[in-house]
């Protein structure tokens, strides 16, 4: 009894420890044990300059085999590598990182980026906040491509969790070639929003398979989340011929390729400029289930693209339980606003629990572009409350595309305060300005000049093709203050099929203009 007293006295005189146990492990290092100096600040900077000290150790592991670096404080640096078998650990999140000015590369890279193969392994970034500066770095340079926070190209079984990404010059993080890739618990935080921003959230390349991203919060001022996995360093040669261009952006270690197995869950927004981008131009995209994205934004909530040309690989697509609502003004214009966008080639595409709460525009909710050629799209649960006294004629879901099954179920307006009834649940039209727009806003991305590369000759030819749906099915509508559930002014319904709607006497069932054809209707219950 007095040895266990004796020790419990001890413990209570001795002074309290500022930072982490010492280690008798070689490959667990504390960083002020080290002789970090850690007088800098996650928020602010300055201090030492430690970058030669903590690449030191970092430069351990292939000797040691594995290593833990544990951050009990904030240090500067002008930008870290790290090797396979690395776990960073930050006490908190006032310990990390801090990317000194016009360092002008990514604050962590693998130290092995390569486009094909994967030689990094097992990397781990545990807590803290990494703050990349971003009123003094470069957008991009020649040898590092973007200026981001993450920069990993090369890579295997990763790990993010609990981390702070803020003030990224460009992305927070910058993914490309990679196989098994967690993020957990992430904050992206802007402070500083530079001209030529491009600050995504996580932007991912191919190729890759099995990702999972969980409860992401906060503001980017690009894409919150870009599933990019060719991109605009991906084209057609002159020739027809599908190549990997690198260039200032895009290094030559960054990759591109197909891209399965992808798991999002819980991403909230605050006042973002954009949500989630997914460009694939002949890349295959499959098995992708998005669910649970909350916020406010200010441009688009989700763009599917193969972005000015004529592509699109995509398999599956889900989206479920989806409430972004816009914010103004206007982030960006060089496309117009909007909650879904579809273009390219796809094969199944499921939208389940769509909400559109107290919009402040007309912006569509699904907007299917004319070089949309879809199998299938399932709109299954999609609820509408507009408080505002004037809304205009818009549609809530613009076809304007090639779909061979359109089915829409389970849909709710509201409409309070309408004075009259106006728009549509469904449009076809041969309204293109907005497309017009676009391209010649994009004039140098559509052909590009002297580069060798194909461009978009088909896209001319959007401006005057024709809605075609083979098949439309609507069932359990409950709507006021539409003027029509089906406003068809252009193209062709091959078979048509509508049945428990609850409208009121204002609102047409379908309406019928132009030389827009229906070739077959079926269907039963209008109330």
């Amino acid at each position: 009894m007095k040895y266990i007293l004796i020790n419990i006295a001890a413990l209570l005189l001795a002074p309290l420890a500022l930072h982490a146990a010492p280690s008798q492990d070689s490959r667990i290092i504390v960083a002020s044990e080290a002789g970090a100096k850690l007088d800098s600040d996650v928020t602010k900077g300055g201090g030492t300059d430690d970058t030669a000290l903590i690449q030191g150790i970092l430069d351990r592991v292939p000797e040691l085999g594995s290593l833990k670096f544990i951050v009990d404080g904030p240090i500067l640096v002008t930008g870290l590598k790290v090797h396979s078998n690395t776990t960073i650990e930050c006490l908190n999140r006032a310990c990390g990182f801090y990317l000194a000015d016009n360092s002008n590369r990514p604050l962590i890279a693998n130290a092995t980026p390569q486009p094909e193969g994967r030689a990094d392994h097992n990397l781990s970034f545990l807590g803290g906040t990494y703050n990349g500066n971003a009123e003094h770095q470069e957008h991009s340079t020649k040898e590092h491509g973007w200026t981001t926070a993450f920069a990993l190209h090369g890579v295997e079984q990763v790990l993010f969790r609990d981390l702070s990404i803020t003030n990224s010059r460009t992305f927070a993080v910058y993914l490309t070639n990679w196989r098994r890739v967690v993020f957990e618990n992430i904050y992206i935080n802007l402070d500083h929003i530079p001209k030529q921003s491009n600050q995504d959230g996580i932007h991912v390349q191919g190729p890759g398979e099995f990702l999972s991203i969980r409860n992401v919060q906060g503001r980017a001022w690009d894409d919150m989340i870009a599933l990019n996995i060719d991109d605009l360093g991906s084209d057609w040669t002159s020739e027809g011929k599908f190549v990997r261009t690198p260039g200032k952006l895009f290094p030559p270690y960054s990759g591109n390729g197909a891209v399965t197995d992808v798991d999002i869950d819980g991403v909230q927004v605050d006042d973002c400029a954009q949500v989630i981008r997914i460009l694939s131009r002949a890349s295959r995209l499959d098995r992708v289930s998005i669910r649970n994205v909350k916020g406010t934004y200010r441009d688009f909530g989700v763009w599917i693209t193969p972005y000015l040309r004529e592509g699109g690989n995509i398999g599956r697509l889900e989206f479920e339980n989806i409430d972004l609502r816009p914010v103004g003004p206007r982030a960006y214009d060089y496309v117009p606003a909007f909650l879904f966008w579809f273009a390219g080639k796809m094969e199944q595409v499921t939208l389940k629990n769509i909400s559109s709460h107290a919009p402040i525009d007309d912006r569509p909710l699904v907007w299917i572009q004319p070089d949309a050629k879809i199998d299938r799209l399932l709109i299954d649960g999609l609820n509408v409350y507009d408080p505002r006294k004037g809304i205009g004629h818009a549609p809530l879901i613009r076809a304007d595309g090639r779909i061979a099954l359109l089915q829409v179920r389970d849909v709710v307006v509201q409409r309070p305060n309408t004075t009259s009834p106006a728009g549509s649940l469904i449009a076809t039209s041969m309204d293109r300005s907005a497309l017009k727009a676009f391209m010649d806003a994009r004039a140098g991305i559509v052909t590009p000049p002297g580069k060798g590369r194909r461009g978009w000759p088909e896209g001319v030819g959007y401006l005057t093709s024709t809605p075609q749906i083979q098949r439309l099915q609507i069932t359990d509508v409950v709507a006021e203050g539409l003027e029509h559930v089906l406003d068809h002014q252009a193209g062709t319904i091959e078979a048509l099929d509508l049945r428990d709607l609850s409208i009121p006497a204002t609102t047409n069932a379908v309406h019928q203009g132009g030389e827009a054809k229906i070739t077959k209707t079926q269907g039963a219950s209008v109330k």
